[in-house]
């Protein structure tokens, strides 16, 4: 049923390292790099067997590509678990491996012929394959059992036998290798929710330091989240019209933002918020859930809405009550925000005060600030 990859073994291979990669979340470049990394430092030789466990959730073509390469490049003998969950493989992707396990629940895709088998609660060690339910059984039964690397074997070559017995002092070490923190954080944000919801996010958190001034920490955690999502726009093929969308519904944002109230505009913004999800990754290899996009659109909204104004209300009155000491004095009004709030100069400061009783200012008028229940107010 699954042709692999003929490997050339004159003899039994006798296996005294095992190294075990776990491929978990999104299977993305971040994947690749840690493989890639883990045989460029170190020396990887016939005795030596290269376990992965596929656990992938989801993965682009691109991607299953790239380790199809980077897997011939590798010559110590390598296999493939499937599992633990009922996960989804590519039938190019098991013909690069010289032994394979899979667990109950699997089903193997061949793009080729368009065609899905799903396998079953029968495990058992077939010809070729093997179905079990853990990695500590593929592994265990990969060295006491005969298993034949391959279906088809080079012409005149034998065909290769793994030998070694787990629990014998021939195998030295069993490493479990695992991406960096940095290629973990990749393959986190590999998932379209977590790289449209930073991506948003640190947008949100640069509008909240342009109304609420600070020493610009918020700035640089935004401009950070912003850096980090937009690395897998590319790998997975966003849709740059969807930025463009995005960009202007974040515009309407900080213009609500500016003026204080929401009503049709508030809606507007995140409606055009939701559609720039829907567009960004209507041609994304990865499968998107639009419910968890409405989700984190509304995420993002709440905290336009609701937390940003919060911040900036405490932010000013925090200011105005640390300046009771400006009560009685004559001040300039420099600018008016929205109907309840302006913001006026005494000699070389300038501060916020609130607008009572919904009286009529005109720019550049002089008036005296008094302090009503700790608040400066004309």
């Amino acid at each position: 049923m699954l042709k692999l990859l003929p490997i050339l073994f004159f003899a039994a291979v006798n296996i005294s390292q095992i190294s075990i990669f776990e491929i978990d979340g999104i299977f993305s470049n971040g994947h690749i790099n840690a493989i890639q990394r883990y045989v460029d430092e170190n020396d990887l030789s016939e005795s030596k067997l290269f376990v992965i466990q596929y656990n992938a959730s989801d993965t682009s073509e691109n991607g299953v590509t790239k380790l199809q390469e980077l897997l011939k490049d590798i010559k110590t003998p390598k296999a493939i678990w499937v599992g633990p969950n009922e996960t989804i493989v590519d039938a190019g992707l098991l013909k690069s491996f010289d032994y394979v396990g899979i667990s109950p629940g699997t089903t193997i895709i061949n793009k080729l012929s368009n065609n899905e088998f799903e396998f079953l609660d029968q495990e058992g060690i077939y010809e070729g394959y093997m179905v079990v339910g853990s990695i500590g059984a593929f592994i265990e039964n990969l060295g006491s059992e005969n298993i034949i690397s391959n279906l088809t074997s080079l012409e005149g070559s034998t065909p290769g036998i793994v030998s070694f017995d787990i629990n014998s002092d021939d195998i030295n070490e069993i490493k479990f290798v695992k991406p960096s923190l940095y290629e973990r954080f990749y393959i986190s944000i590999s998932n379209p929710f977590f790289t449209y919801l930073f991506f948003a996010l640190g947008f949100a958190l640069l509008g909240l330091e342009l109304f609420a001034i600070g020493p610009g920490l918020m700035a640089f955690i935004g401009a950070l989240l912003i850096g980090f999502s937009s690395m897998t726009f590319i790998e997975f093929g966003l849709n740059y019209y969807g930025l463009i969308l995005f960009l202007i519904s974040f515009v309407i944002f900080i213009k609500i933002l500016a003026r204080g109230y929401f009503g049709l505009l508030g809606i507007a913004a995140f409606s055009i918020l939701h559609i720039s999800s829907i567009v960004m990754f209507m041609n994304y290899q990865l499968e998107i859930n639009n419910f968890l996009m409405i989700f984190c659109s509304a995420i993002i909204s709440f905290f336009y809405f609701v937390a940003i104004p919060t911040v900036i209300r405490s932010r000013l009155t925090t200011d105005t009550s640390a300046m009771s000491s400006f009560e009685g004095s004559t001040v300039k009004i420099l600018k008016m925000l929205g109907d309840s709030k302006a913001l006026v100069q005494f000699e070389r400061n300038k501060f916020v005060v609130e607008i009572q009783n919904n009286q009529t200012f005109q720019l550049d008028q002089e008036v005296e600030v008094t302090e009503i229940d700790g608040k400066l107010s004309i």
